[in-house]
């Protein structure tokens, strides 16, 4: 008779500063954090009777800060001018102007979003990326497992790079679901790499350019396949110095194997950024709301810094219960 096997439970985790971190959770309510003195300040100068065509009226905080309430507390752009409308006259400011959906729809294509500072920084960043999905328009998982698909879906690639250390969204990516993630990756960090002391990914960001872009100075933390050989070189083109660390990685998996090299490298502290990923579709869902890839992009920034926001107020320090 063939022994059963069980599968091994998961560990347990315990948050031990529960209080500190659910005051956080509270304080996350708080209007201060998106109303903002800077805000209302340009708000208060925004005069709308000298509208001039082709001219940007509104301050790209203004337009922010209205963006940000509606994703923060998921409202469509015509339900977020009126929750701001009356917002500001509760605080004494019902004469301020507020951008009406046409202009917060037009101004949301081209708006600038600062993220993070963490890469043009001094501090040394130990950076991971990974990719999800995140769904236009299309039909639930639900309704496909059951019935099966009737209609187009279209989907997005969200590419997310964390400090690992911290856990702060650095940089963040929007592509087409048929985008390369190395490719992606690529885009992100080129021209970016200065304060970056480790890369961690996995195997789909094995490439030789991404690799390239990286150097020989950071730490490439990427399993190589399984297939994978050590590259030679000759004298007269020899082995790229940012293929170095590739053609360790292997030489050690197959001395050893590959578990090993991971626990050596400290490969699953990649596991961070799926937790990022849970706290965005968590606090979003993993639905867009705008339609075109440039609103999308926009989108998804501010979402990004909200995350960040949030941690700013607080994170739980958990540890592996008994």
């Amino acid at each position: 008779m063939q022994a059963s096997t069980t599968t091994p439970c998961k560990d347990r985790y315990k948050v031990k500063n529960w209080k500190a971190y659910n005051k956080s959770l509270v304080h996350r309510g708080s209007l201060t954090l998106w109303l903002e003195d800077a805000v209302l300040r340009a708000w208060r100068d925004t005069d709308i009777s000298r509208k001039v065509v082709g001219e940007c009226l509104y301050a790209d905080s203004v337009i922010q800060c209205c963006l940000l309430l509606g994703y923060v507390y998921q409202q469509p752009l015509r339900q977020s001018t009126g929750f701001v409308s009356s917002l500001l006259a509760m605080l004494g400011r019902g004469e301020y102007a507020v951008p009406d959906y046409t202009t917060l729809c037009r101004r949301q294509l081209c708006l600038p979003v600062e993220v993070s500072k963490a890469l043009t920084g001094n501090n040394k960043l130990d950076i991971a990326i990974d990719s999800t999905g995140l769904k236009v328009y299309g039909e639930g998982e639900g309704k496909v497992r059951k019935h099966g698909v009737s209609k187009r879906r279209t989907w997005r690639k969200l590419h997310i790079g964390i400090d690992v250390n911290t856990q702060e969204i650095i940089c963040v990516e929007l592509t087409s679901n048929a985008e390369d993630d190395a490719q992606a990756a690529t885009s992100m960090l080129k021209g970016k790499t200065e304060h970056i002391s480790s890369f961690r990914g996995d195997g789909a960001y094995d490439d030789f350019k991404l690799r390239k872009v990286l150097g020989s100075g950071i730490k490439q933390i990427i399993p190589p396949p399984k297939d994978a050989v050590v590259r030679k070189g000759s004298k007269k083109k020899p082995v790229p110095d940012y293929l170095k660390q590739r053609n360790e990685a292997v030489a050690y998996i197959n001395r050893q194997d590959s578990k090993a090299w991971k626990i050596k490298e400290g490969y699953h502290q990649r596991s961070l950024n799926e937790v990022a990923m849970f706290r965005y579709k968590t606090a979003f869902t993993g639905q867009m709301s705008a339609r075109n890839i440039e609103n999308q992009r926009t989108e998804v920034q501010l979402k990004c810094k909200v995350l960040n926001i949030f941690r700013q107020q607080g994170m739980p320090l958990a540890y592996k219960a008994a």
